[in-house]
């Protein structure tokens, strides 16, 4: 495993931050194991977007076998945040420290309010907790710009942003225009939902005859490299290539079971073959031609 600093908060995190969310199919003991299978693959950053007993109580056991400061660990809170209020810090008390017997948490995740200020009952929860220490920071998930207002709160150290093989300048930008700033940058997404759907085929039909013989990009920029390239799949190659963004702290996975845990952590020590990051270029370069194209039409 590799680590990386967390912003500026003078804490190395590892590459991979293991998601923990709600699941019917585990119980207590599933999540300790996976939890201990991810400690033991130099994991120390975990996210815990999940309230079930059974996660509480199976993530739980598990942290408390390690140093508190040797982990980094983020509540996730869903939802629309403009609206949160008490009963979402009562819940962070009940089910984040209470539940998974925590006496701190390094990281707090909501999703962005789209204004310039959390709510106020929200706001001042928040605060207490951060000025008695029992929460070190606040990140915020967004897929657009961030009010700067809202970034200068003083609550703020870390954003979570999508980032993938198809994104954009835009997003390549938000994110180095964060780490720039100090801000850790949490990176998901990292295998597009629309790669996932397509298995990974690009979504343009094939080109006629006519086609290839006039478009100069018709035979090449598509995705088919995911699963022709040996001894790599798909989710492995846009794991591979999500690490290769400096920008990014770490990036968050999700794993079911101790086998997907070491496959995945594996990836971290895996150079992507020769050529793919190419390809990858080639295609997304490709795909947005064609997108100029069809608005032109």
């Amino acid at each position: 495993m590799r680590y990386r600093p967390f912003g500026a908060s003078g804490m190395a995190v590892s590459a991979l931050t293991l998601r923990l969310a709600d699941s019917t199919r585990l119980r207590a003991n599933d999540w300790r194991a996976l939890v201990f299978t991810a400690l033991e693959n130099g994991i120390n950053s975990f996210q815990v977007e999940g309230e079930s007993p059974e996660l509480l109580k199976g993530a739980g056991e598990a942290f408390a076998s390690v140093e508190r400061h040797l982990l980094f660990l983020t509540w996730r809170v869903r939802g629309d945040a403009a609206m949160l209020g008490q009963q979402a810090v009562d819940s962070l008390l009940g089910s984040a420290f209470e539940g998974l017997g925590l006496s701190y948490l390094d990281l707090v995740l909501i999703n962005d309010p789209l204004g310039p200020a959390l709510p106020q009952v929200f706001d001042a929860g928040l605060r207490f907790l951060h000025d008695s220490r029992a929460v070190r920071g606040l990140g915020i998930a967004s897929r657009g710009d961030i009010d700067p207002r809202l970034m200068k709160s003083g609550l703020v150290r870390a954003v979570s942003s999508p980032f993938n093989l198809s994104s954009g300048w835009a997003e390549r930008h938000r994110i180095r225009h964060a780490a720039q700033h100090d801000f850790a940058v949490i990176g998901e997404d990292f295998w597009p939902q629309a790669l996932r759907e397509s298995g990974g085929v690009a979504a343009a039909p094939k080109p006629s005859l006519w086609r290839r013989r006039t478009d100069p990009l018709a035979d090449f920029g598509g995705y088919d490299f995911l699963h022709t390239t040996p001894s790599w799949n798909a989710e492995e190659i846009c794991l591979g290539y999500a690490l290769t963004e400096p920008s990014l702290a770490t990036v968050r996975v999700t794993a079911d079971s101790r086998a997907e845990v070491e496959r995945l952590a594996a990836v971290v020590e895996r150079d992507l073959p020769t050529g793919v990051c190419a390809q990858i270029e080639m295609a997304r370069f490709s795909a947005q031609e064609r997108e100029k194209a069809a608005g032109r039409t």
